[in-house]
C-alpha cells in the first residue's frame, strides 16, 4: 500500500508542471473553441489579459451558400521570444460550441494554407501587426456575428497564458442568392496544396458565368493576371506558377454574366515539398526479412554458447549401490 502511494505521488509531481503552465511549443492548427485560449495552453484560471487589439473585418452582406472572405487583424503584438501567436475565428465567445462551423459556416481555406478556424503564427521580432484571412461558405439566411481571439505567452519566463478577444464582432447579413447572379458552383472545393517546383493546374466550376478573369499573387504582394480557358460549360481552367520554396499563393476570379459581376474571395494555395510516401508491400517484406535475420542470429548465438562442464562425484562411478 505504501509503495502504491509513493508511485502516485511521483506521477503527480511529474505531471504538475504541465498542469499550471502554458505550452510554449503551441498545439498546432486545428478546430478549437475559445476555451482553448486558456485550457489547452495552460490553466484557464491563470489567464492574463493580452495587450493586443483584435479586429474582425467581414462584408456586411453575403449570399447563402456562396463564398465570402473574413479577416482578423492583430495589432500591438507582444509574445514570447519564439514569436508564437495563436489566432481564433469564432462565432461567439462562450467558450464551447463557438466555432464558425457551429453556426453553419464552412471554412474552405485560410491564409496560412489550412482549413481550420485556429492557426498559429510565428511573428518575427519587431513585428507588431499580423492579418489572417479565411474563405468561407455562408450559412442559411439570417444575421450572424463573427468574433476573434488570440492567445500567446510572454517573455518574462512565467509561462502564463495571455488571452485577448474582439471588443465588437463583425455582423454579416446572409441573404438569398439573386437570380442569375454570376457565382462559383455550390459544390466547388478549391485545391489548397501545391508541390514545390511544379506548376499547379486549377479548375473553377461556376454558374451563370459567361467570362472569367483570374489573377494571382504571393500573399500580400502585387497581383498578376493569368490566362483562363473554358474547358466545358461553366468549367474554367488556369495554371498557377511553380515556386522554389514553401510559400502561400493566393488567387481570385472576376465573374461576369447577365447578373451583376462578382469577384470571389482570395483563395490560398500552399506550396510544400512532396510528401514522403511508403511502398507498403516492400516495407512489410523488409520487416519480415529483418525479423527472420534477428531470429537466425539468436539461434546461432545459442549454438555457439559453451556447454556447462558436468562434475562427477565418487558415487557416480559406483552406481550399483554397493559399499565403497
Amino acid at each position: 500500500m505504501k509503495r502504491r502511494f509513493v508511485f502516485f505521488v511521483l506521477g503527480l509531481l511529474l505531471f504538475a508542471p504541465s498542469l499550471g503552465s502554458a505550452n510554449p511549443s503551441g498545439v498546432g492548427e486545428g478546430t478549437f473553441d475559445a476555451q482553448c485560449g486558456g485550457a489547452c495552453h495552460g490553466d484557464a484560471d491563470m489567464n492574463k489579459s493580452s495587450p493586443a487589439t483584435v479586429t474582425v473585418t467581414a462584408p456586411e452582406v453575403a449570399y447563402e451558400g456562396l463564398l465570402t472572405s473574413v479577416s482578423v487583424t492583430v495589432t500591438d503584438i507582444e509574445t514570447t521570444t519564439n514569436g508564437l501567436l495563436g489566432v481564433f475565428l469564432l462565432s461567439d465567445l462562450s467558450g464551447a460550441g463557438d466555432t464558425p462551423a457551429d453556426e453553419g459556416w464552412t471554412i474552405l481555406s485560410n491564409s496560412e494554407g489550412g482549413t481550420e478556424n485556429y492557426v498559429e503564427l510565428t511573428v518575427p521580432a519587431g513585428v507588431t501587426q499580423r492579418t489572417v484571412s479565411w474563405t468561407m461558405s455562408a450559412p442559411s439566411t439570417g444575421s450572424y456575428a463573427l468574433y476573434a481571439a488570440v492567445h500567446h505567452g510572454t517573455q518574462d519566463g512565467s509561462n502564463a497564458p495571455f488571452f485577448g478577444s474582439t471588443v465588437a464582432p463583425a455582423v454579416v447579413d446572409v441573404r438569398p442568392v439573386p437570380e442569375n447572379l454570376p457565382r462559383v458552383a455550390a459544390d466547388f472545393t478549391p485545391n489548397t496544396q501545391a508541390v514545390l517546383g511544379s506548376a499547379t493546374e486549377m479548375t473553377l466550376e461556376t454558374q451563370f458565368v459567361e467570362a472569367v478573369a483570374v489573377e494571382w499573387r504571393v500573399a500580400g504582394g502585387e497581383a498578376t493576371e493569368l490566362s483562363v480557358n473554358e474547358v466545358s460549360d461553366g468549367v474554367w481552367a488556369f495554371t498557377l506558377p511553380s515556386s522554389v520554396q514553401p510559400v502561400v499563393i493566393e488567387w481570385r476570379a472576376q465573374l461576369s454574366g447577365e447578373g451583376p459581376a462578382q469577384t470571389t474571395p482570395w483563395f490560398q494555395v500552399r506550396s510544400d515539398a512532396p510528401s514522403w510516401t511508403v511502398d507498403e508491400p516492400t516495407a512489410y517484406l523488409q520487416s519480415v526479412a529483418m525479423l527472420l535475420a534477428a531470429m537466425a542470429a539468436f539461434v546461432a548465438l545459442q549454438h555457439r554458447s559453451p556447454q556447462p562442464e558436468v562434475k562427477t562425484t565418487p558415487f557416480d562411478e559406483d552406481d550399483d549401490g554397493g559399499e565403497a
